[in-house]
């Protein structure tokens, strides 16, 4: 009886809540992927740049809604969309910045001493040997934003942007078990199944030679 009444508006809140992300993620990836190049050759920047970042992840999600409604509200962007991707955004800064810099710091010197050796430069290097040879660990640093970010999201509705976290605060607010329940549980469906997603696109795009055989 919930799904037959409800089924239309947590289709909408579904596609609001993947609309969130799917915002908040590139803007993240934009930040973080060259930041993390930047600093991997900085390791003195690089500790400002991670501890900051740290820092930021120990807001409080609500808190931080708040904060960028607080900032936004004076460019008439206080509420909606806007501030929900810039809080998800800012939270998937560590996780991605992290997991780049230390996946090209990780890079063995050898390899890097051999490519020298055939005469490759220091773009040449990043691009054709330290990216493929990183690609897991970064990958990791994503999928760990992309599921955070889902979750995060669920704070959404709480300044106009919509998402699942309308049925999750609505029913708190009504005491109606349903509707907590059936948002929770879209949720968490939703960041396993982006979890699942991007671990198998890992898969497909990390070189053959650096896959382990599980059945070993």
């Amino acid at each position: 009886m919930f799904l037959k009444y409800y089924h239309v508006k947590l289709l909408d809140a579904l596609l609001e809540h993947l609309l969130i992300v799917g915002l908040s993620v590139p803007v993240a990836l934009f930040l973080s992927l060259p930041l993390g190049i930047w600093i991997s050759s900085r390791p003195r920047v690089a500790r400002w740049v991670i501890y900051g970042s740290g820092i930021l992840m120990t807001i409080p999600s609500l808190a931080l809604f708040g904060i960028m409604v607080a900032l936004l509200s004076s460019f008439k962007l206080g509420l909606g969309l806007v501030p929900a991707v810039s809080a998800i955004a800012i939270y998937s800064l560590l996780p991605i910045t992290r997991n780049t810099y230390i996946a090209l710091n990780g890079v063995s010197q050898s390899i890097i001493e051999a490519a020298t050796g055939v005469g490759l430069s220091k773009s040449q290097i990043l691009w054709r040997v330290k990216m493929p040879l990183a690609l897991p660990v970064i990958m990791a640093g994503v999928r760990l934003a992309v599921v955070m970010g889902v979750s995060v999201a669920a704070f959404a509705s709480l300044v106009g942007a919509g998402g699942l976290g309308t049925f999750i605060f609505s029913g708190i607010a009504r005491s109606n078990l349903m509707m907590v329940g059936a948002g929770a549980i879209l949720v968490a469906l939703l960041g396993i199944a982006a979890n699942w997603i991007l671990l198998s696109l890992e898969r497909a795009i990390t070189p053959k030679g650096l896959i382990v055989d599980e059945n070993r």
